[in-house]
């Protein structure tokens, strides 16, 4: 009997041993298939506090347009799992430079230094509406001409609405639009609010700000024109070989939610106006 439970012994360690491996081996089995059915991780960094474009609700959650439409591409492209981090927009770019992120989401432009910097999906998430809100002492401002001789809030100086004021002035020298610039980063409503008490004339910004918004809910006597001029706006992801085909399947994802109609859903829900009427 003392032979025999000794002979046992063995054996049932060697079991409990191999019994062991298995489990171990299929543990990692099991362990990879998740990984590889996750798909690989694509951190995009979006602005916090840009509503409506993406900032961080009362439940510490990002949400907004361009995060919805995120949401939405993750969901269509299998071989990825998007990792959404809110990042203010210089700290944003700088990341993307160095590919620290992979993507980023700011309602940007296309731009030939763009696209030389950058891989730059085909498809279009949304349109920057340029727009003018001016004193309705002024009235409407339906053109770039109208803002001649006006008291234009002062633009940035590297931002995109200097640069539309820029290119017209360059093509019409002979009647120029007068503007100065500032980089003290005042507010959307404190920009709107120094229009609406007559210290400026008018105020040129892109319309996915959040500024009719801000008009409703602080009641201001401020007139909205039709869009001056219609920018589409676009992800931007960091330049490498691995991303090329990140971009392409980004770019059909997009392309499938707007022949659905879900962007134009988006835009009305944040927007108030479907953007896409104006492409």
């Amino acid at each position: 009997m003392f032979k025999k439970r000794n002979l046992l012994y063995p054996v049932s360690l060697a079991a409990l041993i191999l019994a062991g491996c298995g489990g171990s081996e299929e543990e990692n089995a099991s362990s990879d298939g998740a990984d590889e059915a996750a798909g690989r991780e694509i951190t995009v960094a979006v602005p916090p506090s840009s509503k409506p474009l993406s900032y961080t609700d009362e439940n510490g959650e990002l949400t907004g347009y361009e995060v919805e439409i995120l949401k939405l591409v993750d969901e269509k492209l299998e071989d990825y799992t998007f990792d959404i981090v809110g990042v203010a927009d210089s700290a944003a770019e700088i990341g993307l430079d160095t590919g620290k992120y992979d993507m980023i989401a700011q309602g940007l432009f296309r731009s030939e230094a763009r696209e030389e910097k950058y891989l730059i999906p085909e498809e279009s998430n949304g349109a920057s509406l340029m727009r003018v809100y001016s004193n309705t002492s002024v009235g409407t401002i339906d053109s770039f001409e109208d803002l001649i001789g006006k008291k234009i809030s002062p633009p940035s100086p590297s931002g995109g609405v200097f640069n539309l004021l820029t290119e017209y002035n360059n093509e019409n020298p002979d009647n120029p639009i007068e503007f100065q610039t500032s980089d003290h980063g005042f507010t959307v409503a404190e920009r709107l609010q120094a229009v609406e008490s007559g210290k400026y004339d008018a105020l040129v910004l892109p319309s996915n700000l959040g500024q009719q918004e801000i008009i409703d809910a602080q009641n201001l006597e401020i007139t909205v024109s039709e869009p001056l001029k219609v920018f589409p706006t676009y992800f931007l992801i960091h330049n490498s070989e691995e991303n090329k085909a990140l971009t392409e399947d980004v770019s059909a994802a997009l392309k499938e939610l707007k022949d659905e109609g879900t962007l134009s859903e988006l835009s009305l829900e944040y927007y108030g106006e479907d953007v896409f009427q104006y492409e």
